[in-house]
C-alpha cells in the first residue's frame, strides 16, 4: 500500500533508522505488513496424533494447535469439531494428552489440516507448554522419533575439608534408622526368598487348576406308556428315592387293547359259530344222502340176484344148444349166439359185482371224501371241519390274549433305579402324554465327580490313579481325590455333530475326572480348585523333580 507523505518536524522510523525530515515535499512508499497471529511457539518435534481410527505424525505443533498431513479423503470441513489424542515420546515412554480441537484450515491437494485447541486441560496446557519450553530453550531434542533431555553437568565435588566431620562431633548416637531399615530389608528379603521358594515348590510338583467343577450324570425319565400322567408332585431340588414312584401313568394303550382284544373274541367267536352251523347243516345233507346211498346199494344186490339168474339161464340154453348141435338139430350161428349171450350175462354180473362192492366200501368211507351223488363226490364236510378246527384256534388264542392284557395293571407306576435330585420338572400332573415323553431332568446325586478342563499341555503332567487335592472356596474346605479318568480329546468332539473338530492348543480341551476318596462332595456345579502332582515328561525336569522330591 503505497501512502503519501507530508513535510512534518519530526522523523519516521524505518527499519531501526531516524530518518530526518525535509521542508521539501518528497514521495516515500511504506509497507504495512500484517502481524503475526501465532501467539505461541510452533515445533516440529515428534508428536502422534489420533483422530477417529487413524494415527498421524504432526508436522508441527504448538499451545495453539496442530497441523497433520497425509489425511485420506475425506477431509474434515473446516470448523468442525473432534477430539485429538496428542502423544509425546518422551525417553521411551509416551504421555498421551487428550484435547478438542477445531479445523481452522484444509487443503485438498496437500492433504493437510491445521487444528486449534478449543478445549485444552491445565495440566494438558502445563505439560505442553514445559516441552514446548525446553524444546525451544535446547534443554530437549528429538532423537529418532523421541524426545530426549539433554543431560546437564553436574555439581562438583567441593575440596575443602568438612567443617563439622564425625570425629569432631563429641557424642555419638545409636543408628536408628539405618537399624530399623536393615531390619525391614531382611525380613522383605526372607519374604521374598520364602515366596520364591514356594512358587519354585509348586511350579515343579504341583499342578494347579482353578477350571474345575463338581458335576454329574443328568438323565431324562420318559413316559413307559401312552397315558394321563397322575401322583406327580415332584418340585426342583426335591430328592427321588430310589425304588419309589414318582408318578402313575394310566395306561390308556392297554385299555385300547384290552378293548380291541375283546372285540376280536367277539368276531372270532361268531366266525366259530357260524362255521359250526355250516358244518351241521353238511352233516346233515351227508345223512340224506347216506340213505340214498343204502337204497342204491340194496338194490345194486337185488340187481346181483337177478344178474346171476340171467347168467344160469344162458348157461343151460347153451348146454341145451349144444346138445342139439351135436345132435344136428341146430345150427352154428345159433349155438354162437347162445354164447355171446352167456359172455354177455357175465360180463354184466362182474361189472353189477364191483360196482356193489364199490357202493359197500364207499358206504364205509365215504365220510372223508364226500357224498357220492352219481358218479361223482360233492359236499363240503372236510373243509368245513377245517373251517370249525381253525376258529376255534382263533377263540382260543384270543381268550387268552385277553387273559393276559387283564392281568397287567392299567397305573403304571414310573420309578427310579437310584436316588436323584430334580433338576426340572417337564410334565405336568394330569397331563396325557405320549410313549417316550420327558417327565421330568434327574440328576444322579448319589455318584458325583470332580470334573477338571485342562489345555493339552497340561493333561501331559497328569497321571491316572494319582492323588489330587480339592479346594472348594464356597464352603472354605479341602477334599482328598484321586484322578478317576483322563480324556485328551473328549473336548474335540461337536456337542452337535458329535464328531471331531480342531481346538486351540490353549484350549481347555482336555477333560480330567476324580473321585473323592471320602469328604462329601457339594452340589453339581460348585467350582473348585484342584491341586494335582505334577508329573514331567522331559527327563531334565522328571529327575531334578525327582532329586528335589526325595530330599524333601
Amino acid at each position: 500500500m503505497q501512502v503519501s507523505a507530508r513535510t512534518i518536524p519530526v522523523g519516521i522510523v524505518l527499519a531501526n533508522t531516524l530518518v530526518p525530515m525535509t521542508s521539501k515535499v518528497a514521495k516515500v512508499d511504506i509497507i504495512h505488513e500484517r502481524p503475526s497471529q501465532r501467539l505461541h511457539y510452533r515445533v516440529t518435534a515428534p508428536m502422534r496424533v489420533t483422530l477417529g481410527d487413524q494415527t498421524f505424525d504432526a508436522a508441527d505443533w504448538g499451545l495453539g494447535g496442530c497441523r497433520i498431513s497425509g489425511l485420506s479423503a475425506p477431509l474434515p470441513e473446516v470448523g468442525s469439531d473432534h477430539p485429538l489424542l496428542c502423544t509425546l515420546p518422551f525417553q521411551g515412554f509416551n504421555i498421551t494428552l487428550k484435547a478438542s480441537a477445531e479445523v481452522v484450515r484444509s487443503s485438498e491437494d496437500t492433504k493437510e489440516v491445521a487444528f486449534r485447541f478449543v478445549d485444552l486441560g491445565e495440566r494438558e496446557t502445563a505439560l505442553m507448554q514445559h516441552f514446548v519450553e525446553d524444546l525451544v530453550r535446547g534443554k530437549m531434542t528429538d532423537v529418532t522419533d523421541t524426545i530426549v533431555r539433554i543431560d546437564t553437568p553436574v555439581t562438583p565435588v567441593p575440596t575443602k575439608p568438612d567443617p563439622n566431620p564425625a570425629q569432631g562431633i563429641p557424642v555419638r548416637r545409636w543408628p536408628i534408622k539405618q537399624i530399623v531399615m536393615s531390619l525391614f530389608y531382611f525380613a522383605l528379603g526372607i519374604a521374598v526368598f520364602g515366596y520364591v521358594g514356594i512358587y519354585i515348590f509348586a511350579t515343579l510338583f504341583r499342578l494347579e487348576i482353578s477350571t474345575a467343577v463338581v458335576s454329574a450324570e443328568r438323565y431324562e425319565v420318559t413316559a413307559p406308556a401312552t397315558g394321563r400322567l397322575t401322583g406327580l408332585s415332584l418340585r426342583t431340588g426335591d430328592v427321588a428315592a430310589s425304588g419309589v414312584p414318582i408318578a402313575f401313568i394310566e395306561n390308556d394303550a392297554l385299555i385300547s387293547e384290552i378293548r380291541k382284544a375283546e372285540t376280536a373274541l367277539m368276531q372270532a367267536q361268531v366266525e366259530l359259530s357260524e362255521h359250526k352251523l355250516y358244518l351241521q347243516v353238511e352233516a346233515d345233507r351227508e345223512t340224506g344222502y347216506s340213505l340214498v346211498a343204502a337204497n342204491d346199494l340194496r338194490q345194486a344186490r337185488a340187481e346181483t340176484v337177478t344178474l346171476e339168474l340171467a347168467v344160469e339161464t344162458a348157461q343151460d340154453r347153451l348146454n341145451r344148444y349144444k346138445d342139439l348141435f351135436a345132435q344136428g338139430y341146430l345150427k352154428r350161428d345159433v349155438l354162437a349166439t347162445a354164447q355171446l349171450e352167456l359172455a354177455t350175462a357175465k360180463s354184466a354180473l362182474e361189472k353189477h359185482i364191483i360196482h356193489v362192492a364199490e357202493l359197500e366200501k364207499l358206504g364205509s368211507e365215504g365220510g372223508n371224501f364226500g357224498i357220492l351223488n352219481g358218479d361223482k363226490f360233492s359236499g363240503l364236510k372236510s373243509e368245513r371241519i377245517a373251517e370249525v378246527a381253525r376258529w376255534q384256534q382263533e377263540v382260543d388264542f384270543r381268550t387268552k390274549l385277553l387273559e393276559e392284557l387283564r392281568v397287567q395293571p392299567d397305573m403304571m407306576p414310573v420309578t427310579l433305579g437310584s436316588n436323584a435330585a430334580v433338576v426340572d420338572v417337564i410334565a405336568a400332573d394330569g397331563q396325557t402324554l405320549k410313549a417316550g415323553a420327558p417327565l421330568v431332568v434327574l440328576e444322579e446325586s448319589d455318584h458325583r465327580v470332580i470334573t477338571a478342563f485342562l489345555t493339552q499341555e497340561e493333561i501331559t503332567q497328569v497321571r491316572k490313579g494319582s492323588p489330587a487335592r480339592i479346594y472348594v472356596p464356597a464352603e472354605d474346605r479341602w477334599i482328598e481325590a484321586t484322578v478317576d479318568m483322563i480324556s485328551r480329546t473328549d473336548g474335540f468332539i461337536d456337542e452337535t455333530t458329535q464328531m471331531h473338530r480342531f481346538r486351540a492348543p490353549d484350549a481347555r480341551s482336555a477333560k480330567v475326572d476324580l473321585i473323592s476318596k471320602g469328604g462329601t462332595l457339594p452340589q453339581s456345579g460348585t467350582p473348585v480348585t484342584v491341586y494335582f502332582e505334577r508329573y514331567r515328561a522331559n527327563k531334565v525336569l522328571r529327575l531334578i523333580s525327582g532329586y528335589l522330591g526325595d530330599a524333601t
